[in-house]
Order: C-alpha cells, then structure tokens, then sequence
C-alpha cells in the first residue's frame, strides 16, 4: 500500500481537517521521513520516520505551534541522519532527560529513596540501619544534605573525612560507608539502560579512599574486653543488688536484669531488649526464649537456664499494665530500654574495665569456655553461623533441648563466682574452682 503525501506549508498544515477519532498522519513530499500527526483532541505535532538497525522508529520533534514547517525539515533531516548512524532518538531524549533530573537531586533525596527501597539478601533494610543513615546524612553530612549529590567530588570528600577522622574515626568509617553506598545508589538510579551514568561517572568517596588514595579508613582495632574472669562474681552481685524492687526504681532494677539477661545468654543488647513476652516459655518443660530480631537474621529459640530463669521470673514479676517488653522503658516512644548505660557504667567500676554492652557478649562466650562448653556448641548459643563444612553440616544443632546442659553448666560457673566473691567480702578462703 502506498503512503499518500502532501505539499505541506505553514498555512497548509493548519487547515488538515481534526481526525472525530484516533489520529491522522500527512507526510511531507518534499522531506522524506517528515509528518504532521493530528489527534481528534486538535493536537498538530511534527514526527520524523526512519529505521534505527532495521527497526522502524517514530520520534515526536515538537507541536506546531512551537515548530514551523521549515524548521521540521531541518529537524527531521538530523533525527534521520542520526537514526541511520544506529542511535534511536527516543533513548538519547531519555538520556537528556535523565541528566537533567540527575543533575539536581540532592543526598537527602538519595537517602529517603535509597532507605524505602534499597534491598539485601534478608530484605529491607532494618529501622535502626535507617535510622543510623538518617542522621550521617543530618549530622557529619549536613553541608550536603539539600545540595545535589553531582556537586559531591573527591576533594570534598578527602577534606570531610580528615576533618571528621580528628575527633571520631570509627564513627568517621562508618559515616563514608553509607555516603558511599548513598552514592552508588544515585549512580544507578539514574544510569542509563545501556549502564552509562548521567552522574558520578566515578564514586567520589571510592576515589579517595581506594588503596594508596589520598585518604586512608581510620584503623579499626578489634575490641577484647570483657568482664575479668576474677570480677565476674563480683559483678553478678551488684547486679543482683540493683535488681531488687524494695530498694531501687523500676529503671535501675530493669537495667540490672538486662545486662544480666546478656551475661547469662550471650545476646546482643539489640537482640535483648526487644525480646517480648511472647517469645518467652517460662512455664514449659524445656523452658525457652526465642530471638526474632537478629543482627544475622537468624532467628533462634534458646533454652533458659536456672539463673536466667530467676531473672525472667523477677521480669515478670515486676510486669506492669500488660507491658510487651520483657525490658520495658517507662520513658520514649520505642517501649523498651534500648541502653542501660547508667549500670553499665557501674558495671565498668565494680569489673575495674571501661566496658559497654557488647562485652557482655564476650563474656558468655569466656564462660562458656570456663565452664566446659566446647567450641560447637558456644557458637550456637550465642547464634553465629560458623562458614566450614563442619559447622555448617554437623555442628548446628539447635534444639532448646540439646543445649540445655550447655547453658545450666554456664549458670552453675557464674553463681560459684559470684559464691567466692561473696564469701571473700565476708572474710573466708574459698578455693575458686574452673568449672
């Protein structure tokens, strides 16, 4: 079927009648590959026509009334050339388009887009991971929040980081690993789909902190501390001091049970004070708690020991207005007490060490061994998922019932340190025992 065409002027492709319904086409005689398309709505707009590797490609150059006749033909001559040469003028309008957009979104942009959708292997990223970018981005970023993340380079990167680094260095680490993950998110959120980027061509902070870069990562030493072995007595009564209710405020006693519940299981105190109390069994033949919310999203049904059971037991104890929370915070809006801060800093004195909540965690794995419990077995209790064939295979049994041997002999060392110190306040020898 051939294609009609017309002698189109100015005046001429005004009065082409309006189509009562869809669109019509009326092609240029003079400028191969020129149309005027007209839609029932009255819209009159110029179209180029060609082939981009064999594919037929329409591509809109603008309405009539922004475009005259003549100035299509010139149009319509480069989009045809350019179609020739193998580039479709839909993607590079795309493109442009992109660039423009890209050009002007800012990191807090990025960070709300990046915290709403951004997926790991567990899933979405966890309340306390945003909130943790939040306030990098409103803190140690706050000079580049509300500019666009295209004005964030290398050098402004290198002069952030040796100026955070002099007060806070570790902070400092983990404040250039979100930005950079902030930034490779807009790279490719606004890259294009044959994978160039609009902007960032180069991830800035990657730049500066590549190795032999300008800057360096802060050195991070691993931490070690822990309750001393001769302290822990002394310590699990003074905790047990502050846990009773006819001498202390709610507070202080329920941050005397949550730094003991992490000492008595190994927990992470984000794993610990969001346990609930429909994850607990005080009452069950094999008395359990179970961890949903993990740092490895492994979730793990532990079983609970005679000394932890007191613990718990006095939680419930001390229950009030149907509270969730086994460690409930009378103030804030989360329910829980997320830091015992204040005892642990009591805790610090009475172990003559500087320690926070993670050392706890140390602790348990040190009296576990103290106490007999082989390698194996410690790893499951406090939930790390070794990655060798053994551990993975055949050292993995979990079962609340298996382990509950391993946990009693943890309770059954910790009470006969906390026997000696006891004894030694009152003036008597006591032989300490290893296990």
């Amino acid at each position: 079927m051939t294609t009609k065409k017309y002698s189109i002027t100015d005046t001429k492709a005004y009065s082409f009648p309006i189509p009562e319904k869809g669109q019509a086409m009326y092609w240029d005689n003079k400028q191969a590959g020129l149309g005027l398309r007209i839609t029932s709505a009255g819209s009159r707009s110029w179209i180029a026509q060609g082939y981009v590797n064999g594919k037929s490609r329409r591509f809109t150059l603008g309405l009539l009334d922004d475009l005259g006749y003549q100035e299509a033909r010139v149009e319509a001559g480069k989009v045809r050339g350019d179609m020739r040469k193998g580039i479709n003028p839909l993607v590079e309008k795309r493109k442009l388009h992109q660039a423009s957009e890209a050009e002007g979104v800012t990191l807090r942009e990025i960070m709300e887009d990046y915290i709403e959708h951004k997926q790991t292997k567990h899933g979405s990223l966890r309340p306390s991971t945003k909130q943790g970018i939040k306030l990098n981005v409103e803190n140690e970023f706050s000079g580049w929040a509300d500019k666009p993340v295209a004005t964030i380079n290398r050098e402004a990167v290198v002069k952030k980081f040796r100026e955070l680094s002099k007060s806070a260095p570790i902070q400092t680490n983990l404040a250039f690993r979100n930005l950079r993950a902030l930034l490779n998110w807009a790279r490719e959120k606004y890259s294009t789909p044959d994978g160039a980027y609009t902007i960032l061509p180069l991830n800035p902070v990657s730049q500066a902190l590549k190795q032999n870069g300008l800057v360096q990562w802060n050195k991070e030493r691993a931490r070690s501390s822990r309750i001393p072995k001769g302290k822990i007595g002394e310590v699990w009564l003074l905790l047990e001091d502050y846990a009773d209710s006819d001498r202390h405020i709610a507070t202080t006693c329920t941050s005397a049970d949550l730094i003991a519940f992490m000492i008595l299981t190994g927990c992470r105190v984000s794993e610990a004070s969001q346990l609930t109390w429909d994850h607990v069994e005080l009452d069950a033949v094999v008395p359990t708690f179970h961890l949903e919310i993990t740092k490895n999203h492994n979730p793990i049904t532990l079983p609970i020991s005679d000394a932890l059971h007191e613990v718990l037991a006095r939680r419930n104890g001390a229950r009030q207005n149907g509270s969730r929370y086994v460690f409930p915070s009378v103030r804030g809006k989360k329910g829980y007490l997320h830091d015992p801060r204040s005892m642990m800093q009591r805790v610090s004195e009475a172990a003559g060490v500087s320690l926070c909540n993670h050392d706890m965690r140390r602790t348990f794995e040190e009296m576990a061994a103290h106490a007999g419990v082989d390698s194996d077995r410690r790893r499951i209790l406090i939930n790390r998922m070794g990655g060798d064939v053994h551990s993975v295979n055949y050292a993995n049994n979990s079962d609340p019932e298996v382990l509950m041997d391993e946990v009693q002999k943890v309770s059954k060392w910790l009470l006969r340190q906390a026997e000696i110190s006891r004894t030694a306040k009152d003036g008597k020898n006591v032989v300490p025992l290893n296990a």
